[in-house]
């Protein structure tokens, strides 16, 4: 009997080794395709927190006291994001009064710091992993909402698949992409309209459904932001962030609104900016409103009664501190002469009527060099 167990043991302790490399591989796998998955997915950037502390290989115990005085133990898993636990040095009676039992909490705590040494994907650092700078970057101050979010180079938008329009889009446009998009541009052809193949066929939007009616397609995110990249220029002609605009507006307002975030771009350096629809109400008589819109195509386009954007200006050279304002514009014909104050709008009024939340941070009350804002001022 005594041969045998040498081979045993060798057994026994290489089925572990193996174990143990075999979960350090899968949990650096699994941490790489979360890492890949979160450059196009704001779900899971939005849980990465969670995911990666439940994928840990080693849940560790923590200790805190509650009001009475009592031990409550808490788990990595069960923790809230933000939320921290404060060191509380342990009572005497429950230190463990075995070599084995100290081993295991010894195990616990340092197995996890080891398996992530040895994982390739987030080094020696426990809790903190690197941001997709993507996402991140584009959506520096929230998601306005979480409905069926769609990714693309510059801009990130929420579809309504029920009105076959965006909620909601957000581009960043840096001084950098628009310094010379008046030169740029010309050498952009027209590009045609795109489909996004990940909307299911029966909620899209087609290029036909404009065609013998008074709307045209207005781009929520303007091509016009792009023309030093023709990827992202071409990608603005993608279905979802097409909307049905008045020509008038569209010819009109609309197009010095876009030169106004290009402009505020080039003075401030990095401008964050959502455009969305908007479906306001109409007084039917003295105490009843009702909400009316047309429908176009034969996929019933919904025709937004105004649109909006938000705009949110970062003046790094001066502040850093955010300024926002907002815009309402009418979908319909407006006076060419009505400057673009008269359309400014408060941004609290613009998540009532679109049910959307936008940052509620601080920032500062108005930009001095900004002519919109000085004429409010005054």
């Amino acid at each position: 009997m005594l041969p045998l167990t040498v081979p045993i043991s060798l057994a026994v302790l290489t089925g572990f080794l193996g174990f143990v490399a075999g979960a350090v591989l899968q949990q650096d796998s699994s941490y790489r395709n979360l890492q890949s998955t979160m450059e196009n997915d704001p779900y899971i950037f939005q849980r990465r927190q969670q995911i990666f502390q439940a994928l840990r290989l080693v849940v560790q115990r923590r200790q805190s006291f509650n009001e009475s005085g009592e031990v409550t133990e808490l788990t990595s898993v069960d923790r809230p994001i933000g939320d921290s636990v404060a060191q509380v040095t342990p009572r005497e009676s429950e230190v463990s009064d075995s070599v084995f039992a100290n081993y295991v909490k010894w195990f616990q705590i340092n197995m996890n710091a080891v398996t992530m040494f040895f994982t390739f994907s987030l080094g020696s650092e426990t809790v903190s992993e690197p941001e997709p700078l993507h996402v991140a970057s584009l959506m520096k101050y929230g998601f306005p909402g979480l409905d069926d979010i769609h990714v693309y180079r510059n801009f990130v938008l929420s579809y309504d698949r029920r009105n076959r329009i965006a909620h909601w889009v957000c581009e960043h446009i840096e001084r950098e992409d628009v310094s010379q998009y008046a030169l740029d541009c010309t050498k952009i052809v027209q590009a045609e309209y795109l489909v996004d193949s990940q909307i299911p066929l029966i909620f899209r939007a087609s290029q036909r459904d404009y065609k013998n009616t008074d709307w045209v397609g207005g781009h929520m995110a303007s091509p016009q932001n792009y023309c030093s990249d023709q990827l992202k220029y071409l990608e603005t002609f993608i279905m979802p962030n097409i909307a049905p605009v008045c020509k008038g507006l569209q010819s009109n307002i609309w197009t010095r609104l876009e030169a106004y975030v290009r402009e505020l771009a080039i003075k401030c350096g990095s401008v964050y900016v959502y455009t969305g629809p908007l479906f306001m109400p109409q007084r039917i008589t003295f105490r009843n409103w009702a909400i009316r819109h047309q429908v176009i195509g034969m996929n019933t386009v919904a025709v937004p009664t105004h649109f909006f954007k938000v705009i949110i200006a970062e003046c790094k050279d001066n502040e850093y501190l955010p300024y926002m304002e907002g815009y309402v514009v009418p979908n319909t014909e407006v006076e060419d002469n009505l400057d673009l104050s008269a359309f400014m709008s408060n941004i609290r009024d613009i998540e009532h009527f679109a049910g959307l939340k936008f940052y509620d941070g601080e920032r500062r009350p108005q930009l001095h060099h900004n002519d919109a804002t000085a004429r409010q001022a005054e």
